[in-house]
């Protein structure tokens, strides 16, 4: 069990860096609620563990060398927040930030990410 929302921001981030559609459910699903919802600029919705495992894969099928970390630890409020990260291209490194909800079991119920800086 996650014990704080830091250590569920930090779960979420690394997840992101696995090497396969297992390992990218097993790690999600330390921090990811059942129900749960991602959205970015790319994609509508996306649902449950296995949905973001899945979009996971496809990243990692698109750029196989990538890696993904938290440039500042969450700040949170009502179980809403929000948190910087950056991903680490062979040609780049790109940043931009989530805002998430979570639950009491400190999992992710829903998470928009943003690319880049505000404009």
């Amino acid at each position: 069990m996650i014990i704080s929302v830091e250590e569920m921001i930090k779960q979420y981030v690394a997840a992101w860096n696995g090497k396969g559609l297992d390992e990218f459910r097993a790690e999600f699903a330390k921090c990811w609620a059942i129900d749960a919802t991602y959205t970015d600029p790319n994609f509508a919705l996306v649902k449950g563990v296995d949905g973001i495992a899945e979009l996971a894969q496809g990243s990692l099928r698109k750029i196989p060398v990538r890696t993904f970390n938290v440039l500042a630890l969450p700040d949170y409020h009502h179980n809403v927040g929000r948190y910087t990260w950056n991903v680490v291209l062979p040609e780049e490194t790109k940043e931009g930030f989530d805002y998430f909800e979570f639950n009491d079991e400190n999992k992710i119920t829903r998470l928009v990410s943003f690319f880049g800086p505000l404009k």
